[in-house]
Formats: C-alpha cells, sequence, structure tokens
C-alpha cells in the first residue's frame, strides 16, 4: 500500500467517524466557560474548595459548648437479683484556651480564601493551555488554506508539465521536478489535515470531552490582524497582575498562614479555663416490686482551670519549628515575588518581540507571494525555468510558514498577557 492509499484511508476513516455526529462548534470564549465547568483540574481545586469550606465551618463550631448525654442499666446477684440505672447529661464550654480557637479559625479562613485563588490559579493554567490549542488549529486552518492556493497551482503546473513534456517542449527532469512539486504539495495539505485532528483531540482533552466527539473552532474575528494593536507599558502590566493573578496573593497568604502558626504554638504555653455542667443520677427498683429509689440525684456546675507546666519539651520544639517555618515561608515569597516578576517582564519582551516579528514577516510574505505569483505567469510564457519557479515557491512558502507562526505566537503572548492582568480574552 503506497502513501496516498494510507493517507486516504486514514482521512476516510477520521471523515467517516465525524459524520456519525454534529460537529460542535465552539469559539473561544465558550470553550473557556466549558472547561471552567467540565475540566477535571478545575474541578479537583473546586473540590478541595469544598473541602475547605467545611473545614471553615468546623472551625466556626469549636466555639460552640459540646453536649453529651449517657445512660447505663446495671445488673447484680447477691443471693437475689438487683439492678440500677444511671443516667446523666454533661456540657463543656472552653472559656478560654490561649486564643487557639481563634488562630485556628483565622487559619481556616486564611485556607478557604486561598482555596478559591487556586481555583483561578489553575483555571488561567487551564485557560493558557486552551487558548494555545485553539490558536493552533486557526494557525493549521489558515495554513490549509494556503496550501491548498499551491496545491491547485502545482497540479495545474503539472498538468500543464505533462503536455509539454509530450511534445518535447521540456526536459523529463523538469516534468519530474514538477511532478514532485504536485505531490509534495498534496502530502503537505494531508499531513495539516492530520495535524488538525490532532490539535482538535488535544483540545477536547482539555475540555474533558469525549475524543470522538468532532469539535471545530469558530473565530469570532475573522481578521486577526494585530498590525495596530499596541501593548500596555510594562509597569501598567505589572501592576495589574499584581492585582489580578492569584500567584501572588497564593504567595503571601502562605506567609500569613505560618505567622499563624506561630501564634497557635504560643497559645500552647497559654492557660485554659473551661465551665463544665452537669446532671445524673441512679435508679435502683424495689425488691418487693414498688416503684424504685432514686439516688444521687443532683447538678454540678465546675469551672476549672487548666496550667501546662513542662511536657518533655514538645510545646518549646514546636514554637522553634513554627519560627523557622515562618522565616521560610518568608523567603519562598521573596523568591516567588522575584520570580513572577521575572515571569511577566519575559513574557511581555516576547510578546513586543513577537509583535515586531509579526509586522516584519507579513510585509515579507506579501513580497514572496506576489513574487511568486509573476513567476507564476512568467512560467507560463516560458520566461523562467521550472527551477526557477520551484525555487520562488520553496521561498513564499517558508516566508508564510515564518509568518503564520509569527503571528500566532504573538496573539498567544497577548492572550497570555490578558489571562494575567486579568482582562477579558476576546478573539
Amino acid at each position: 500500500m503506497n502513501y496516498k492509499n494510507l493517507l486516504f484511508i486514514l482521512l476516510t476513516a477520521v471523515a467517516g467517524t465525524t459524520t456519525a455526529q454534529d460537529t460542535v462548534r465552539m469559539t473561544l470564549d465558550s470553550c473557556l466557560r466549558y472547561a471552567h465547568q467540565h475540566n477535571l483540574q478545575v474541578q479537583t481545586a473546586l473540590l478541595n474548595k469544598e473541602s475547605s469550606d467545611v473545614s471553615l465551618t468546623g472551625a466556626k463550631m469549636r466555639f460552640l459548648p459540646s453536649v453529651s448525654a449517657s445512660a447505663s442499666q446495671g445488673w447484680s446477684w447477691d443471693g437475689q437479683s438487683t439492678s440500677n440505672t444511671q443516667y446523666g447529661i454533661n456540657g463543656s464550654l472552653t472559656l478560654f484556651s490561649g486564643l487557639s480557637n481563634l488562630r485556628s479559625l483565622q487559619q481556616s479562613r486564611l485556607s478557604n480564601e486561598q482555596s478559591a485563588l487556586k481555583v483561578q490559579q489553575t483555571e488561567n493554567s487551564i485557560d493558557i493551555q486552551i487558548v494555545q490549542a485553539y490558536l493552533t488549529i486557526l494557525m493549521n486552518r489558515e495554513k490549509l488554506s494556503y496550501q491548498q492556493e499551491v496545491l491547485e497551482t502545482s497540479h495545474q503546473q503539472q498538468l500543464e508539465g505533462e503536455v509539454k513534456y509530450q511534445v518535447g517542449r521540456i526536459l523529463e527532469s523538469d516534468y519530474l521536478l514538477l511532478e514532485a512539486s504536485y505531490t509534495s504539495a498534496q502530502a503537505e495539505l494531508d499531513n495539516t489535515q492530520i495535524t488538525i485532528e490532532d490539535n482538535r483531540m488535544t483540545l477536547a482533552t482539555l475540555l474533558s470531552m469525549d475524543l470522538n466527539t468532532p469539535i471545530d473552532v469558530v473565530p469570532t474575528d475573522d481578521t486577526l490582524r494585530a498590525t495596530d494593536r499596541m501593548l500596555p507599558l510594562r509597569d501598567s502590566v505589572l501592576v495589574q497582575a499584581q492585582r489580578s493573578m492569584p500567584d501572588w496573593q497564593i504567595s503571601a497568604m502562605d506567609v500569613s498562614l505560618a505567622r499563624l502558626n506561630v501564634r497557635l504554638a504560643e497559645s500552647s504555653f497559654m492557660p485554659t479555663l473551661s465551665l463544665n455542667a452537669g446532671y445524673g443520677g441512679q435508679w435502683m427498683p424495689n425488691t418487693d416490686g414498688s416503684s424504685g429509689t432514686t439516688f444521687g440525684d443532683n447538678t454540678s456546675l465546675t469551672l476549672g482551670l487548666n496550667i501546662p507546666i513542662f511536657n518533655q519539651g514538645s510545646n518549646i520544639t514546636q514554637y522553634k519549628q513554627s519560627k523557622i517555618a515562618l522565616q521560610q515561608a518568608e523567603l519562598q515569597h521573596q523568591q516567588t515575588l522575584i520570580d513572577l516578576e521575572g515571569q511577566l517582564d519575559e513574557l511581555y519582551l516576547n510578546t513586543q518581540q513577537a509583535l515586531n516579528r509579526y509586522r516584519a514577516s507579513e510585509a515579507l510574505c506579501e513580497a514572496y507571494r506576489a513574487s511568486y505569483e509573476v513567476y507564476v505567469l512568467k512560467y507560463a510564457e516560458g520566461a523562467v525555468t521550472t527551477v526557477e519557479l520551484l525555487q520562488q515557491q520553496d521561498r513564499y512558502l517558508s516566508a508564510l510558514n515564518d509568518y503564520l507562526q509569527n503571528k500566532y505566537s504573538y496573539l498567544l503572548a497577548e492572550k497570555q498577557l490578558d489571562i494575567y492582568t486579568g482582562k477579558e480574552i476576546k478573539l
């Protein structure tokens, strides 16, 4: 089985699967919204947030008193059988525990806020990957349209070359070059079609969608031109990113949580004051069968004070470890700020460079396209050789590939900046 037949079978199989159900057409906005609802990583982050909600509720409940009830039935034999019933209800309320409950509540609130930011952090990461997959499909679709034009031209040249070769107007080597050019153009087009299908599966994976679901992307801006766009100032980008990126706030919250751990460790050195109340008694039946007798029916109220004195140094160890952990968190926070600022600087500069490359490659591509079209006309008139025509075609295709890469690299970098600065993503 030759190469063309194999590609034909593969593309036919793909076409057969896509006709089995309607194609799902999605804009970039609908892709992002769908991923926020269905992506498994986002769902995991949302479950972590839900678990944090439960922990916060538990921390609030620790300020309420604990209440318990007890009852027991006993029997004894000493010549005759006797039984007794004991009952009671007890309540306990911690009045003061070195503010440990308050610190725990503050920790739970911070952790809850942090889990919400981690959901946003996960969404941002998925958004960038989806934008990349979405733009890759658009780039290859645009590339495919150019390749179809080249294929049609190459096919026409091959047919005309065959006629010229038969009448002796061109050499066999020239005809073979035209035939090879047409075959190469067909293979490139087929490969791009396969690549688009692979891109769509990548997008479906990010959306946590069935891979057998046919997906097609729909741009909301058909021109996708970027030559007239201006990047915001670098300082403005940095300030907006600090306000919008959850990474900055998560790092700061790690320091706050470590600081609260130190305060919790300090609480272990402080006394605990608690209030306990209870009611209970005992009931025993009379041996003559009459109603029983109640003994020890009483109510108690106790105010207890517990002062820690020595517990094998575990409190001191915990305190020292929490202080070290705080210093580590502060250092990590500083490093995170440096790293994030460096990443934003690099992304900003890369975006500016990508814009410059895009503008230059767009002009170069148009120039090579115009030159190639002239060569096509000259070749039809016999003014240039087959080798010259194909060389010019290769230059045009190389410039076209550079143009498409630079165009979509810029769009990806620009959208990534939009995500980091909290702007609405439009395309």
